[in-house]
């Protein structure tokens, strides 16, 4: 049976494959041959390569079976807890509640339990705060009684405080007897612009006298009939003390400029005067005798800290009146001086006063040193700067030549012919601060009295150098 092709190329294919098939049957047979036949060169098509196949033979390409997957069942491990890296962004709280939620899922039948987990269960349910805790509850009810207990301790000390300020006011000496009034006064300060500090007189802690230190103080008095001296003497350590005619006001010199200089610097923390305020000379305050600011023209204006500074360390008495107009007046100043528990300090008339109406103790003037020592009147950083300045005082012929090098003395000295003076505060090498003010009535300018400051204040540190 002949079947008919329509496509003559498949016939042209055919015959052409036959013919082929013939002549290599015949060149086989005529020319047998043992050598390798050469590999034929790849033939690639589209990223694809072909192997052509040898034209000899036919091959037939059996398809591989695909190969059955064995499938091994899986085993599930049971799950560990684990706590996650401090890095994740989770509570405490919510990773005790995944560590439960874990340890729930957990399977009650296991031929082998595991004891990781129990632990995991056993940390979660301890650290698990419950909903209710009895001993929680007693010591929150502990904390809540002894903090109510503080907060009324608390009310009880203020209220206590506040009464007992209020007494202290009304018996203060030179304060007002009526307390309406001190509550108004104190209502208007606090709505002024500045804030007043917390200036707060202190008393000279006084312990013991020293009998012994007094009994040679007075050999050295008795060689000199014709002084009167005034002698205050407090060691800051222990407060024993010394008083010869403490008491006794005389004509202060320039020893008023210490009560001065601390009321200047009360008024810079209060806000009134400022330590670059510019002032200006006027004729009514030049004054002679010591100082140089007497020679400049009305006009001329200082700094308020360069006047304050001539005032103690030239003791200028142009400089002292320019302080005591800027700081309110003489009778502003003494009223100060009365709050501050002074009662013999004493401004009378303006610098240089030579017939000495200004009047002060040497009991005052160690009493206002000690309380400014105590960080009383003004700030602690104002009291340094303020016994800095005292330390630069120029003349150092009394108190600063009886004691040893090394010492330092801050003080302020006041000389007029009835009256030398000499008041300060003195540290020693080995760790021992006293205060010492020594004022010496005399006869018309009478040199002994030079004499007789050095020789107490010789003695004083002596004595106090070797005692412990």
């Amino acid at each position: 049976m002949v079947q008919n092709f329509r496509n003559r190329s498949i016939l042209s294919v055919i015959s052409s494959t036959t013919n082929s098939d013939s002549q290599s049957q015949q060149s086989s047979s005529r020319k047998p041959s043992n050598r390798l036949q050469p590999q034929l060169p790849l033939k690639k098509k589209r990223n694809v390569a072909k192997f052509p196949l040898p034209t000899s033979e036919q091959t037939f390409l059996r398809p591989v079976p695909p190969q059955k997957k064995t499938v091994v069942p899986r085993v599930f491990k049971q799950e560990i807890p684990k706590f996650q890296s401090h890095r994740a962004k989770r509570s405490r709280i919510e990773e005790l509640a995944r560590l439960r939620k874990i340890a729930e899922q957990q399977p009650t039948s296991s031929a082998r339990p595991q004891k990781r987990p129990e632990k995991a269960q056993s940390f979660i349910s301890q650290s698990l705060p419950t909903k209710k805790s009895p001993v929680k509850t007693r010591h929150n009810s502990r904390s809540s009684s002894l903090l109510l207990y503080a907060t009324r301790m608390l009310i009880l000390g203020v209220g206590i405080a506040v009464i007992g300020g209020t007494v202290l006011s009304i018996l203060q000496p030179g304060s007002s007897s009526n307390p309406i009034s001190q509550a108004a006064d104190s209502e208007v300060e606090t709505n002024q612009e500045w804030k007043s500090p917390s200036i707060v007189p202190l008393a000279v802690q006084q312990t013991r006298e020293i009998a012994a230190l007094k009994t040679e103080l007075d050999t050295v008095i008795a060689k000199y009939p014709k002084l009167t001296p005034g002698v205050f003497l407090i060691d800051t350590d222990n407060g024993a003390y010394v008083d010869i005619n403490g008491d006794t006001a005389v004509a202060s010199a320039s020893t008023i400029k210490l009560p001065i200089l601390v009321a200047f610097f009360q008024a810079v923390e209060q806000g009134r005067i400022k330590l670059d305020d510019m002032l200006t000379i006027e004729e009514s305050h030049l004054a002679e005798g010591s100082g140089d600011m007497q020679f400049r023209k009305p006009g001329t204006k200082y700094t308020a800290l360069q006047t304050v500074r001539k005032m103690i360390v030239i003791s200028d008495n142009t400089a002292t009146n320019i302080l005591i107009e800027a700081l309110g007046g003489a009778d502003v100043l003494n009223q100060l001086f009365q709050s501050w528990g002074l009662k013999n300090t004493v401004i009378n008339n303006p610098l240089p006063d030579l017939s000495g109406t200004n009047t002060t103790t040497p009991k005052d003037l160690i009493d206002l040193i000690s309380q400014v020592n105590q960080g009383g009147l003004v700030s602690l950083k104002s009291r340094d700067r303020l016994f800095r300045i005292m330390e630069r005082t120029q003349n150092d012929s009394l108190l600063p030549r009886g004691v040893g090098r090394g010492s330092v003395v801050a003080h302020k000295t006041g000389n007029l012919k009835s009256v030398l003076a000499d008041a300060g505060m003195i540290d020693l090498l080995n760790g021992k601060r006293y205060l010492l003010a020594v004022l010496v009535k005399r006869p018309d300018d009478d040199q002994d009295a030079v004499e007789l400051i050095r020789g107490v204040s010789k003695k004083t540190y002596q004595y106090l150098k070797s005692s412990e």
